[in-house]
């Protein structure tokens, strides 16, 4: 059985979310899962792990029996939207824990052959926070086009804050990208002072 935690957002908390939303069956979930937190590498069998920890802890409950497991209609119980508003409640610690793996490796650099690893290793993750940049523009303009994203001035809070998720993501992924490029031009040039890199 899945753990669940109040403390962090686990596939768990985010399933439970998407249930209170609206009752859904898992493989509902997991299509939704995937639309709205598309970043989170999640595994794709943590919906059906998740969604029996749910229930085990009456979380959510069958509402309508399906053919299969997968397809039997979950809705969230009055003690899974009690655990979710105490979640959603409980203020964020800030800043969050650093467990980078990458970061990890910088500390255990032994010699100028695990710079070059830890360098491809970082060129690697540039190139990919770009691409999740472009991913999470790329969504935030289908938005725009599909006119999900409502007006300032209209009131519409849904749709501000739908823009305002969406443009974090994208300043989320490219600043990152930006950091680990300065990291990687910096341990790849030996002659550039100390001082210049900080000032940069």
């Amino acid at each position: 059985m899945a753990r669940l935690r109040k403390e962090e957002f686990s596939a768990g908390m985010a399933i439970l979310g998407l249930v209170i939303q609206r009752p859904d069956t898992i493989n509902g979930v997991k299509v939704r899962l995937a639309e709205r937190f598309p970043t989170t590498r999640w595994s794709p069998s943590a919906p059906y792990g998740a969604m029996g920890s749910l229930a085990e802890h009456e979380y959510v409950r069958v509402a309508v029996g399906g053919a299969a497991r997968s397809l039997d209609l979950y809705e969230a119980t009055p003690k899974g939207v009690d655990w979710f508003r105490k979640w959603f409640d409980d203020p964020v610690e800030e800043p969050p824990a650093l467990r980078d793996a990458l970061r990890g490796k910088l500390e255990y650099v032994a010699d100028e052959k695990d710079l070059q690893v830890v360098i491809e290793a970082i060129r690697e993750q540039e190139e990919a926070c770009f691409e999740m940049s472009h991913a999470a523009n790329a969504r935030l303009d289908r938005a725009r086009r599909r006119g999900e994203l409502g007006s300032v001035k209209s009131g519409d809070w849904r749709g501000r804050l739908l823009y305002g998720v969406m443009t974090y993501d994208v300043k989320l992924w490219s600043d990152r990208g930006s950091l680990l490029k300065r990291l990687r031009e910096t341990l790849e040039d030996p002659d550039e002072p100390v001082e210049d890199r900080v000032q940069r």
